[in-house]
């Protein structure tokens, strides 16, 4: 019975070494498993306030968007407010130019008329200057002679 009792006891020594090693490589792996869920929980910590970051910037970004459509609009309208006023402006300007062009051509056919009459004038001038220097063969001429005081009578006054 002692032989027994010695081998029932070097088994069980064998045993609890046996499931001495398991534990400790239980609490081993473990120990390993609770570094790697402080390092995921580490991660995803980091990895949330990545997400908040960028959530962030994207809300930033929309109400930048939102100010840039809205300022794109507006210089849009600007835009196209100021080419209505330069075209009507332009079409106002080519009015003036149309209406200055007719008097340009009525001035124009005046001063021919002018010139042609100025010509008329001139050839009556010289004809009748012709006629005044020419000897006059066929009428007589009377000289009457327009005499004209020299001075003015004075009234008295």
């Amino acid at each position: 019975m002692e032989r027994n009792l010695a081998k029932e006891l070097a088994l069980l020594a064998t045993e609890v070494d046996s499931l001495a090693k398991e534990l400790a490589l239980a609490r081993a792996e473990r120990a390993s498993e609770a570094k790697r869920r402080e390092r995921a929980a580490t991660e995803a910590a980091h990895l949330r306030n990545q997400l908040q970051h960028a959530r962030e910037r994207a809300k930033a970004s929309e109400r930048d968007l939102g100010r840039f459509s809205r300022e794109a609009e507006a210089d849009a309208h600007t835009a196209q407010a100021i080419e209505r006023d330069l075209r009507l402006q332009l079409e106002a300007a080519q009015d003036r130019n149309a209406v200055l062009q007719h008097e340009v051509e009525r001035i124009e056919r005046e001063r021919r008329v002018l010139a042609r009459n100025q010509r008329e004038l001139l050839g009556n001038l010289r004809h009748a200057a012709q006629e005044a220097s020419a000897p006059e063969s066929s009428s007589v001429a009377t000289d009457e002679t327009t005499l004209v005081p020299a001075r003015p009578t004075d009234a008295g006054w």
